[in-house]
């Protein structure tokens, strides 16, 4: 990952950082926050018909030092419906800034207020992320440096940012890279690697070690692809004799075809290589978690493999029985992640006997429909648990909505020759958007302890191509807010 350039400008004017072939962006934090002298004097020098105006952002935009060094000051004239909304519009309003100054290849972004807030730090990440390529690996222009005056009120505000926000561009990494590549043996590969740099327990569950356990539904899934054939990784750290770790669960589903049940273009099967999202997102969560020293135990199950069309693909009608001993019909073969996901998470609560499972996946395209491409549903989190989750989305500026369990979500799974059936419904037109519900219900009919899942099928893709900080494929959504929760915010001890 190319890693942002953070410059600590002390007292020093950031305008000595600017050149003619530099675009000094400067931002602020609201419409009431104080700003250094040398901000008022950039802008006696805009010009009134370059002003720009959004809603409720407005930027001052001129030339400095000689006239020959392009500036945009940035302000907020009110704070907005939240902080999701305030990233949102900076994003299209920083697009129409660079369009007007399109000639310019270089960016040095101000944060100016001196004790920046974690939504400063991520309006500053969203702008460099936003200018990567898609892989994270070079800028779409010569450079981009972020000042500040005193880099250690970012570390007071967020501790960790830079390793935060490296594992937020390795969660996109994976999910952007070509799916031929970030197979399930690639997942497993750089698993590995992690836990042998970090001292982490590893296990590595082949084809004959899923059959010896009755790990059968992942076998099903899986077991028509060579390059990405079933697996489950296990990897624990700071697990002693009795503890009950925090355990994170990700849906691992390299590509997926639909299987059988074939998707349509229209199901988006060309963007199906983020149906490894959940995977992604709690790997690196995990990774993160462990790379800043996080001293409680802490477990993580990654299901992986790929779902393809061919003579070993699972057959729709079949029954398969699950590793918790639950038989399972497979109505529709387009609705494998949350098979994969039953039996890590049996299988899981065995090894690790977790005090609470965290589960994210791309679970349902029901989401999108039902959330738009700017919410994740999050479904069995209690009133405590949510308002953590809130409290640490809002500081990010991400967006959550949480469902409430009911028994007609739950009853839907119930199959008629099985105990369950992978593609639940509810009576009649009652159906109609219950699709990410009666999913969740679905998985909670295999753990026993408290659960909290994430179907991040609506929010990790940039399906409406104007999602913060982000330009194809992986928007990094919830990991910010979930290392926050977790790191921080004390979210495992509310979550027991």
């Amino acid at each position: 990952m190319k890693q942002m350039n953070w410059i600590e400008i002390g007292s020093e004017d950031p305008r000595k950082h600017h050149a003619k072939d530099t675009l000094l962006i400067v931002l602020h934090s609201g419409p009431n926050e104080e700003h250094s002298k040398w901000v008022d004097e950039l802008e006696t020098k805009a010009i009134p018909v370059m002003e720009k105006r959004l809603e409720y952002i407005k930027a001052y935009c001129g030339f400095a030092n000689d006239k020959s060094a392009p500036f945009a000051i940035i302000r907020w004239l009110k704070d907005g419906n939240g902080t999701f909304e305030r990233r949102w519009l900076l994003g299209h309003f920083i697009k129409r800034i660079r369009t007007q100054f399109e000639s310019i290849k270089k960016l040095a972004v101000v944060i100016a207020n001196d004790t920046p807030s974690k939504l400063d730090i991520a309006m500053a990440e969203d702008i460099y992320s936003s200018i990567c390529n898609h892989l994270f690996d070079s800028l779409k222009i010569k450079s981009c440096d972020i000042l500040v005056r005193d880099i250690k009120q970012i570390e007071k505000k967020d501790p960790y940012f830079r390793d935060r926000f490296s594992y937020n561009l390795n969660y996109r990494f994976w999910i952007n890279e070509n799916p031929d590549i970030r197979t399930s043996i690639k997942i497993g590969e750089d698993l590995k690697s992690f836990a042998m740099q970090h001292s982490c327990d590893f296990q590595e569950m082949t084809e004959s070690e899923l059959q010896k356990e009755g790990m059968n539904l992942i076998l099903a899934v899986g077991g028509a692809s060579e390059i990405s054939p079933p697996r489950c990784f296990l990897l624990s750290k700071n697990l002693k004799e009795g503890s009950q770790p925090l355990m994170l669960v990700g849906k691992g589903i390299t590509f997926d075809t639909g299987g059988i049940n074939v998707k349509p273009f229209e199901s988006f099967v060309n963007c199906m290589r983020n149906d490894m999202g959940g995977a992604s997102l709690m790997a690196n969560l995990f990774m993160a978690l462990v790379a800043t020293g996080y001293d409680k135990p802490v477990a993580l199950v990654i299901p992986a493999c790929e779902n393809l069309v061919a003579q070993k693909s699972m057959k729709p009608g079949a029954i398969y029985q699950s590793h918790k001993g639950l038989d399972v019909a497979v109505d529709h073969t387009d609705a494998e992640g949350r098979l994969i996901l039953a039996d890590a998470l049996s299988y899981g609560e065995q090894v690790f006997e977790p005090s609470s499972i965290l589960c994210a996946a791309t679970l349902t395209t029901s989401a999108l429909r039902q959330y738009s491409g700017y919410q994740t549903p999050v479904h069995f989190a209690s009133k405590s648990v949510s308002k953590k989750l809130q409290k640490a989305c809002e500081a990010f500026g991400e967006l959550i909505t949480v469902q409430d369990s009911l028994l007609p979500y739950k009853w839907a799974n119930k199959g008629k020759i099985s105990h369950v059936t992978n593609i639940g419904r509810l009576p009649q037109n009652a159906g109609m958007g219950g699709g990410s519900n009666i999913a969740a219900h679905f998985l909670s009919e295999f753990v026993t302890k408290p659960f909290v899942h994430f179907d991040i099928f609506a929010s990790t893709w940039n399906w409406s191509g104007d999602y913060p900080g982000s330009n194809f494929g992986a928007t990094g959504s919830l990991f910010n807010s979930l290392f926050q929760a977790i790191r921080y915010g004390s979210l495992d001890e509310v979550l027991a």
